[in-house]
């Protein structure tokens, strides 16, 4: 993707675009995201090159819907981190596309897994985090973990001095006793498979409330958080620091079916992607410009605002937004020229 310099003259035979009526916006990021358009990245398989064909299917699957940047996401399984890691080397895609994995868990609370399995979770233990990261082949860039329990405060600070962002989430802890992180930190997908915002008991789900320090993703697919937490949150707390994430899955973006995840039988329909045994709800079939359409819908948001938080934010929270997030001299021409309301893009540049 082409950089335009800071003080640099528009070259005469550029071609130009007349967008007159179109919202133009950087490229979306997907943050949050476990597979999408039949691609699950838990089912990658041991050999690189067919991995690295899978995560191209999904990126150029995610580009026609105006997304240029993906975070594939992963519960905690050591084989299936290895090839991810593996393909996406394989890949050779920029960091700017691809900035890593995201890793939920292991050192989760098993009362506030969620969707998570319960054989991936694991008490905190400092060598088993410094396995991950070496399996991680250097591209872990985020991990979730739930502070209140034991060792996790040194657990934390080990992560930050590997350049992992810290992701607080799959907790059942006491906000006011919990040990939070020193550096930069996030919150994996507010109010979701976490201690509750409640008036007399401090849930984490509270903090992006009470504290402006960390981002904080939400899910405003329309499944995951209800209408009214979604006001809540566009009203009450600090929109720079406010991620949207779809947390989707291999179903995403594909007709309402069943599919496969690690495995396990989980059915696609209009209220969400559930385990088909249990019916707990375990991921998004929406993408990012759903989401961004349903948070517009729901809490009234400007439009500048609104894809704030699915570009220029996350990017921030990556440590990208020197390159990209933003329409601004000096970042990446990467560029989406949208039809309608979002509908799709008419024109990606960059």
């Amino acid at each position: 993707m082409a950089i335009l310099e800071k003080g640099a003259t528009l070259p005469a035979a550029l071609p130009r675009i007349d967008a007159e009526g179109a919202w133009v916006t950087p490229g979306f990021v997907e943050l949050h995201i476990h597979g999408c358009g039949g691609v699950g990245f838990d089912d990658l398989g041991p050999d690189p090159k067919a991995g690295a064909a899978s995560i191209l299917r999904a990126r150029a699957f995610l580009r026609a819907r105006g997304v240029t940047c993906f975070v594939p996401t992963l519960v905690c399984r050591e084989e299936q981190i290895a090839a991810l890691a593996a393909a996406l080397d394989e890949a050779g895609v920029s960091e700017t596309e691809l900035p890593g994995i995201y890793v939920e868990g292991p050192f989760i609370s098993e009362v506030r897994r969620g969707g998570i399995p319960a054989d991936t979770i694991r008490d905190p233990d400092i060598a088993a985090a410094e396995a991950l990261i070496e399996l991680a082949r250097g591209r872990l860039k985020l991990m979730t973990i739930a502070p209140e329990l034991p060792g996790a405060r040194e657990l934390m600070s080990r992560l930050e001095a590997a350049g992992v962002l810290v992701c607080l989430g799959h907790s059942d802890c006491d906000l006011t006793a919990a040990s939070l992180p020193e550096g930069r930190f996030s919150v994996t997908h507010l109010f979701n498979a976490m201690s509750p915002f409640s008036h007399k008991e401090a849930g984490l789900a509270m903090l992006p409330f009470v504290d402006r320090r960390p981002f904080f993703e939400l899910n405003a697919d329309g499944v995951h958080v209800g209408e009214v937490a979604l006001r809540a949150c566009a009203g009450g707390t600090d929109p720079d620091r406010l991620m949207l994430i779809s947390d989707a899955v291999v179903a995403a973006g594909l007709p309402h079916g069943d599919y496969s995840y690690y495995g396990m039988k989980i059915v696609s329909a209009e209220k969400g992607v559930r385990y088909a045994d249990s019916g707990i709800l375990m991921g998004s079939n929406r993408l990012a410009p759903e989401v961004l359409l349903n948070w517009l819908r729901v809490t009234g948001s400007s439009v500048p605002s609104a894809v704030r938080a699915l570009t220029l934010t996350p990017a921030r929270a990556l440590g990208l937004d020197d390159r990209r997030g933003a329409i601004a001299l000096g970042l990446m021409a990467d560029l989406v020229v949208w039809k309608g309301d979002f509908e799709s893009p008419s024109l990606l540049l960059g």
